[in-house]
């Protein structure tokens, strides 16, 4: 026997549709807030093209979510590459 697939009514998906974007949202700060934190604690890592900015990242105006984590990935980078030495994997 077949099972029968319910639909979504127009409430349930106006719902749906309000927690993605309070989820979006949320998303959305933790990024700028990762961006932020790792400009404040290493201010002389590069993050890209904007270089040093005094990492205040407000100086630098409107800032896609892209870019914060463009520039979240820079930093990591560049922690990464201070510190080339790798845990490699002994097998027996």
């Amino acid at each position: 026997m077949a099972t029968e697939i319910k639909r979504k009514t127009g409430k349930d998906l106006k719902k749906d549709y309000q927690d993605n974007i309070i989820g979006t949202n949320a998303l959305v700060a933790r990024i700028k807030n990762r961006a932020t934190e790792l400009c404040e604690k290493y201010p002389d890592a590069p993050i890209g093209y904007y270089g040093a900015v005094g990492r205040e990242l407000e100086k630098l105006g409107y800032i896609t979510t892209s870019t914060y984590i463009d520039i979240i990935i820079a930093i990591e980078k560049h922690l990464a590459d201070q510190h080339p030495h790798k845990q490699t994997k002994i097998t027996f």
